[in-house]
């Protein structure tokens, strides 16, 4: 990574001094004969918004659930405020767990439970709140995302982009100072996704949370970004290609990155992402 001006010194040497949340540290995994991540090295500081991007099948969600704890690589680190977390229990993992909030793709929120059911869920199942302050609290959410009022309303009578904000708040009912998304904006109109973008970063840069967001939306990125890094395809199937502030990756000449950023079809990223050769295959020759 280079640094060409005093600003982004300053910026980098800012971002350093703040504490280590997240340290990731020569991570690899395969699936079978695969190698999906290759040696991946980062760290996430304290009130940063990491942004994870790179094309299908490089390796996003895989590092996330890395992230998580939800599965375990076949060799490296990965550090969670101190803890190296490949090498805990279930049991051992869960007050970490608690420390951070998921948003997921989907939503994921349960249609039989209503809105302020789902969001009273972790606090529920995770908490010895009584009833009465869970109720107070489930409406706290639901104005901090906008959405005062919809606690009885089931998910699906609500649109795709209130469901997002639902998860959104169900994500930081147990007030988290780390938050995980997976694409946050998918599916999203410009008008939502400025919306979410904009809860993310009240979240991150006024309440200090640190967050971590795999994204394919580029203007979301660069608007939520305070750190990025970029996974590669190909020959460079989970490598690091490209990481910065989002102005050094602006910058970046790397063909790979620039084909990503600018949605170009032809480029380093294949089109084809199978190893073998369909024909030869096809006429038993391979």
């Amino acid at each position: 990574m280079t640094l060409d001006s005093d600003s982004s010194k300053s910026a980098l040497h800012d971002r350093e001094s703040k504490d280590v949340v997240i340290e990731v540290k020569d991570l690899v995994v395969r699936f079978g004969d695969r190698t999906i991540l290759d040696g991946i090295n980062f760290k996430v500081h304290k009130g940063d918004t990491m942004i994870i991007m790179g094309g299908s099948g490089c390796g996003k969600s895989t590092l996330l659930r890395q992230l998580i704890g939800s599965t375990v690589p076949d060799s490296g680190e990965i550090r969670l405020y101190g803890f190296d977390i490949t090498r805990m229990s279930e049991k051992e993992l869960d007050p970490l767990r608690k420390r951070f909030g998921m948003l997921f793709q989907s939503g994921a929120l349960l249609q039989s439970l209503t809105i302020g059911e789902n969001i009273s869920l972790p606090l529920l199942e995770n908490s010895k709140v009584d009833p009465a302050i869970v109720d107070l609290i489930v409406k706290m959410k639901l104005e901090l995302v906008g959405l005062t009022g919809f606690e009885n309303l089931k998910p699906a009578e609500i649109s795709g982009g209130m469901k997002k904000r639902v998860a959104l708040a169900r994500a930081l009912a147990l007030d988290p100072d780390l938050l995980f998304s997976d694409e946050p904006t998918a599916g999203l109109d410009p008008v939502m996704t400025a919306v979410v973008d904009k809860l993310t970063c009240d979240l991150t840069r006024k309440l200090g949370m640190t967050a971590v967001v795999v994204t394919h939306d580029m203007t979301s990125a660069f608007r939520i970004g305070t750190y990025m890094i970029m996974l590669g395809s190909g020959p460079h199937q989970g490598k690091i290609i490209a990481e910065g502030t989002p102005e050094e990756i602006k910058k970046n000449p790397d063909p790979m990155l620039r084909q990503f950023i600018n949605g170009e079809a032809d480029g380093p990223i294949p089109l084809k992402l199978s190893q073998d050769d369909y024909f030869k295959h096809l006429l038993g020759s391979g």
